[in-house]
């Protein structure tokens, strides 16, 4: 049974945006399932008002309140477009650089338990449709990201979670029941039927006897797959996962999950997000990134339960609980910081 609870949703809006994004509308619609708190946010900056006014300019000072008020007025505009559907919602500004990092404060600050961005930006990286500022909330968050990626949003009527009980990482960290815990609340609240998949190795189906699977430790090849399906079974048990629907597909991990997801019109994978040293990305890649950047539809990306907002938790239970009862003390106001009263939580 799910533990993890969604009461904050933050929607990273990017200063150049207009309109109605997607992502505030995927979000808003989102929040009302969940019962959530919304929050609009976005990041303004400029290097020669910000270098004056840390001198204590005036002029440069009241640059800065102009260039925040004139992102508030924009931010306000879209909430009262969501607020016309009966969405509660409030808006932050922060004055800083780089945009991602503004983003990321305040989902700390807030405690959210969601943040979600949209990604239909192409050509701004060779072979993604990702922006910086994407990419690095995908590597930074504090909380499960949510990356918008397909213009509709009808509840999710299939979500599938990627789950690697196998991979050492994931099992120490607990990434995968993390993932499986966000996805079960997500279904539950969106009606969806919730699936899973894994992606088997590519010696699982080997003629060769017997197989290396680490190091010292030998297994016959056909026996292989049975020890994967037991371990995802043993998994996804307490979270009302059928082996039926369950996928175990033989190949790379990134490759599987896209084509699991078309086969089985997944609305939304929600997978892992294993922190990974640059060298290691150079190296390996990530399947979160791949996946990411390939399939159509809407991603999920879970960080392991050490990185979420509240740092020492041995669990999730734990942590919404710590939450409510010890915020942290407010940041004495700075050029990072809040222009301005933050909203009442």
């Amino acid at each position: 049974m799910s533990s993890e609870t969604v009461e904050r949703v933050l929607v990273a809006i990017k200063p150049w945006e207009r309109g109605l994004p997607l992502q505030s509308q995927h979000a808003a619609q989102l929040a009302q399932a969940l019962g959530a708190e919304l929050m609009l946010a976005s990041a303004v900056f400029d290097a020669k008002i910000a270098s004056r006014a840390d001198r204590g300019h005036p002029a440069a000072l009241a640059a800065r309140r102009r260039l925040i008020e004139a992102e508030r007025v924009e931010l306000e505009r879209l909430a009262q477009s969501l607020r016309d559907w009966g969405a509660t919602v409030a808006t932050r500004v922060v004055f800083q650089a780089p945009a991602y990092q503004g983003v990321l404060d305040v989902a700390r600050e807030w405690r959210a338990d969601l943040l979600v961005v949209g990604v239909h930006e192409r050509g701004l990286r060779l072979g993604t449709r990702l922006t910086d500022t994407d990419w690095q909330l995908m590597h930074l968050t504090p909380c499960p990201l949510l990356l918008v990626k397909d213009p509709a949003f009808d509840g999710y009527p299939t979500i599938l979670a990627a789950v690697d009980p196998a991979h050492p990482q994931a099992a120490t960290s607990g990434v995968d029941r993390a993932v499986l815990e966000i996805s079960s609340t997500l279904a539950r609240a969106c009606r969806s039927e919730l699936r899973a998949v894994h992606a088997l190795p590519e010696y699982a189906h080997s003629s060769l006897r017997p197989v290396e699977i680490a190091p010292g430790v030998y297994c016959d090849a056909d026996a292989i797959e049975e020890l994967h399906r037991h371990a995802v079974d043993e998994l996804l048990a307490s979270y009302g996962v059928a082996p039926e629907q369950v996928d175990l597909v033989e190949g790379v991990p990134a490759a599987v999950i896209a084509q699991t997801a078309a086969d089985r019109h997944a609305a939304l994978v929600v997978i892992g997000a294993l922190r990974r040293s640059r060298l290691e990305r150079a190296i390996l890649g990530s399947t979160a990134e791949a996946v990411a950047m390939d399939v159509p539809c809407d991603v999920l990306l879970v960080p392991p339960p050490a990185a979420a907002p509240v740092a020492a938790r041995s669990g999730l239970r734990e942590a919404r609980d710590t939450a409510k009862t010890a915020r942290p003390p407010r940041r004495a106001p700075s050029s990072a910081a809040l222009d301005g009263p933050p909203p009442a939580p």
